[in-house]
């Protein structure tokens, strides 16, 4: 509730007010991240006022918080050197972020940042996308294993206003990481006493080639603040919580999209036609699965010609095994995320847990539509059909067709990973048409053997 009155109040005092040294001690009163979330809402004009309201700091930290590609578009509004100035003063990882999209106008920023900041921006950018070396900051405090404490306290009082974090302290000896050190064992350690007396040794990293999902679970699953990168057992970057945040939310929309069969256009930041040509593809592969599904339906005529009944549960039937499908997905992919899926012996217990699940969910369900459909037709069926032997084929086809829904929920992702094939793009509406296509195969093919409806 505060940050949307904070929302509202931003955009009328931006609209409104005219005098921009009152603009810019009023927008001091309000966090970074507010204002970030207003700039989309502003017109050209306004942003102006905000652009010459603001010091180059005061916009850097707004920017931080901004989508790199709003970021990056923004920063088109500035000429270079304002622009360079508000990017000169930006943590380094979310520089590079925006330089990235800036594109064919990166080189013109590029040139006009001074010489230490383009080459820290130039090798955090050859970095290949999604590995850890392309989301880490290079400022950091390292100090070395031999130091006394003093002199390390007194390193610390000299760069602790440089650096994005100082807790923890990074420990390297002869170029390379050894351990790491809590602030509060440097601040109660006395001299004489070396660094090294006092690091921890035991301690979690990953390298500059890993991945930034595998990276930011470690942050998540070890509950620390800043994972070390290295490249050759030496410390080349951190990756602090809050990118490992970015990322995981940025997973997390990357997979509803494909969740949603709409591809990775991301809306509000593409023309019409780019959002309708990643849509496009999708809608034609689920439309050819649609058709494929009704030409089922089409193959089975004669028998639904012959109980007309069928056709009142069959929707029912491909409702169930859709939800329970999407469900088996949902867990299996979650794990697969989670990384709680990477031997073997896991993927069998994950497989062996959700087909016990799926049996006894299709049992319990299976025995439910039995009773259910059998009291609809003792109500509302004519006395021509045997009501017994109908209600039999929809609890077994209910039966039937969730374990294999369910199997197929929990396989198809897990195949799909071993191919190194996201396994997003086997849920939501794909999916579920292919267990529509098992569903009904599965209900008609039983009423043609017991009910004997053959050609």
């Amino acid at each position: 509730m505060q940050e949307l009155k904070n929302y509202e109040q931003i955009l009328d005092l931006v609209k409104n007010e005219s005098s921009v040294f009152n603009l810019s001690q009023s927008l001091k009163q309000y966090h970074p991240y507010d204002i970030a979330k207003a700039f989309l809402d502003f017109s050209k004009t306004e942003r102006d006022k905000i652009y010459q309201a603001l010091s180059h700091e005061d916009l850097a930290d707004i920017f931080e918080y901004l989508d790199e590609v709003d970021a990056a578009n923004f920063l088109k509004e500035l000429d270079i050197e304002h622009g360079t100035s508000v990017l000169s003063e930006m943590e380094v990882d979310d520089a590079v972020d925006i330089i990235n999209e800036l594109e064919e106008d990166a080189s013109s920023y590029l040139e006009n940042l001074e010489l230490e900041d383009q080459k820290e921006i130039s090798y955090l950018s050859a970095y290949e996308e999604d590995t850890a070396g392309s989301i880490m900051t290079t400022n950091y405090l390292e100090v070395d294993a031999d130091w006394d404490v003093k002199e390390a306290m007194k390193y610390l009082i000299a760069e602790a206003n440089e650096a994005e974090i100082v807790d923890p302290l990074f420990v390297s000896r002869n170029n390379q990481m050894v351990g790491v050190l809590d602030l509060k064992k440097l601040i109660i350690a006395r001299t004489p006493k070396k660094i090294s007396e006092i690091m921890e040794e035991n301690f979690s990293f990953v390298n500059t080639n890993d991945s930034i999902i595998d990276a930011s679970m470690k942050i998540s699953n070890y509950d620390i603040y800043a994972l070390p990168v290295l490249e050759n057992q030496k410390l080349v970057g951190i990756i602090t919580m809050d990118d490992a945040l970015d990322v995981i939310k940025d997973e997390v929309d990357d997979d509803l999209e494909k969740m949603a069969s709409i591809g990775e256009v991301k809306e509000g930041r593409t023309t019409l036609f780019k959002t309708l040509a990643a849509r496009i593809p999708w809608l034609i592969l689920l439309l050819i699965l649609g058709l494929l599904t009704a030409n089922v339906i089409g193959a089975y005529e004669d028998v639904i010609k012959q109980v007309t009944t069928l056709a009142l549960f069959q929707t029912m039937i491909l409702d169930m095994a859709g939800n329970v499908g999407t469900q088996s997905l949902a867990v299996t992919i979650r794990g697969l995320s989670r990384k709680n899926l990477d031997s073997k012996s896991k993927t069998r217990k994950h497989l062996l847990k959700e087909l016990k699940i799926s049996i006894i969910n299709s049992f319990l369900l299976g025995i439910l539509a039995f009773i259910v459909s059998y009291i609809f037709l003792l109500v509302n069926g004519d006395e021509t059909i045997n009501i017994v032997m109908i209600c039999l084929i929809i609890g077994l086809a209910i039966f039937i067709s969730l374990i294999l829904s369910g199997l197929f929920g929990t396989l198809v992702p897990i195949i799909f990973d071993k191919l190194k094939i996201d396994p997003a793009v086997a849920s939501g509406p794909f999916i579920t048409t292919l267990n529509d296509l098992i569903s009904v195969t599965v209900y008609f093919s039983l009423a043609i053997i017991l009910l004997g409806l053959y050609k």
